[in-house]
């Protein structure tokens, strides 16, 4: 016996049913509508990128998990972990095309060598929205209404989920009166991001093997327990940016009707390095799942990668947890998504008409399914029904010698006999 394939995807990737393109349909429009009615633009870059973009962030725990490889000409090229290098390169090599305001969106494809767990897996999609050359933090409330925008039309309501939000110069600030900086300020702000996810314990024993000392990891934790900005304000300096920062940000939040959608929370860091300011994520309110999406400002990656300075923020939303927070409030598609009209038939010449019915109705906005056997009504129609059809077109024997084609309401089985020339006409009446 010949060996058979593998029919299962690799292992954390993964393979789209027809069901499954109900919510993911639905996810893109609303991803790509929201962007655009705020004014952002769409481009596009793909998704295997030259290994030496993407390792100019070397030394973050993204770096380990490159898909990586060279190509037929020995060139060392990866498959991008995410869009935000991507977007650097494209918009700095081709700023006229963009518009000044410096909204941008993209959404796409991503790999990441990790372990795959609930919310997590080694592909996703991600809908990436940027605002390029732009210092003020109304930058960051913009973005953060647009994604609160796009969960509302995903069908989530208020107190179903909450934007975090932060300042990595508030945070840089605090652990400079503990005497923490430079490189071992960076390093505890990396243990910070990972608070919520161990022991209390294990936080405790990550901040001892960077050199911390219990009274200052003492002052940490109650840092990390300030929900408000005036509890936050007696753990930094009078002049502290970050705070002023947060401080115009919640009167931009006020102004867009934001405030029930979003906390200031210092337990929120952000792992990436390149972060410069105010970093948010968002989580459903149950805590039943990972981030649904996140971001901030990182005002020195284009230097970095580009070497002209460049402001930026930016936020990352993906599709896999909001695909389980979908499913957990509305359930899973049992079948695929229907269509409006399903057209069927018995004969060589029953299928010639249909196939002249089928041009006419393709003139119209109407979805339609063409059923290339040859059956009798009642197979015909059950096949019709569980593909979700709204209306039934069929031609049998009978229709053919009498010269008229059945049309059937599925909905509340109403059934007419017409004229092939009257059909689309009643197809519009019974689908109003």
């Amino acid at each position: 016996m010949k060996d058979c394939i593998e029919t299962q995807p690799l292992r954390g990737m993964r393979d789209f049913l027809p069901k499954d393109w109900i919510f993911r349909k639905k996810l893109m429009q609303v991803w790509s509508e929201t962007a655009e009615q705020n004014g952002f633009v769409r481009y596009e870059t793909p998704i295997v990128e030259s290994l030496s973009l993407l390792e100019r962030k070397a030394g973050e725990e993204i770096s380990d998990q490159i898909y990586n490889f060279e190509d037929k000409s020995g060139r060392a090229i990866a498959l991008r972990p995410e869009i935000t290098p991507s977007m650097v390169r494209i918009v700095s090599g081709n700023r006229e095309a963009f518009p000044s305001t410096g909204k941008v969106y993209s959404i796409g494809q991503c790999f990441r060598y990790e372990r795959a767990s609930l919310g997590r897996k080694r592909e996703h999609f991600q809908w990436n929205i940027d605002i390029v050359g732009e210092d003020s933090v109304i930058c960051e409330a913009y973005l953060i209404q647009t994604a609160v925008l796009a969960m509302k039309r995903l069908g989530f309501e208020k107190g179903e989920f909450r934007v975090r939000v932060n300042n990595r110069v508030l945070v840089a600030d605090f652990l400079n009166t503990l005497q923490i900086t430079g490189e071992n300020a960076l390093a505890v702000m990396g243990v910070m991001d990972k608070k919520e996810k161990v022991p209390a314990e294990v936080f405790t024993e990550m901040l001892k093997e960077i050199g911390i000392n219990e009274a200052q990891i003492e002052r940490i934790n109650a840092f990390m327990l300030s929900k408000d900005l005036q509890t936050i304000e007696t753990f930094v300096p009078a002049d502290c940016q970050g705070l002023k920062d947060l401080k115009q940000f919640w009167d931009y939040c006020q102004a867009l009707d934001l405030t029930d959608y979003v906390d200031i929370d210092t337990a929120i860091v952000r792992g990436l390095a390149y972060y410069t300011g105010i970093v948010f994520e968002c989580f459903d309110t149950k805590g039943k799942f990972r981030a649904i999406f996140g971001g901030g400002r990182y005002n020195h990656l284009f230097e970095r990668l580009t070497g002209k300075a460049c402001s930026a923020v930016g936020l990352g939303f993906g599709d896999v947890v909001v695909e389980e927070l979908y499913k957990d409030k509305f359930g899973i598609p049992e079948k695929a998504e229907g269509v409006d009209v399903a057209l069927g038939g018995f004969g060589d010449q029953a299928h010639a008409t249909l196939l002249k019915l089928v041009a006419g109705l393709d003139e119209t906005t109407y979805t339609l399914d063409y059923d290339f056997k040859s059956s009798a009504p009642g197979k015909f129609l059950g096949r019709a029904d569980k593909r979700g059809a709204k209306v039934a077109v069929y031609i049998g024997e009978n229709e053919l010698n009498q010269g008229v084609v059945m049309v059937k309401n599925l909905t509340n089985k109403e059934q007419v006999f017409v004229p092939v020339s009257d059909v689309v006409a009643i197809v519009r009446q019974f689908l109003g």
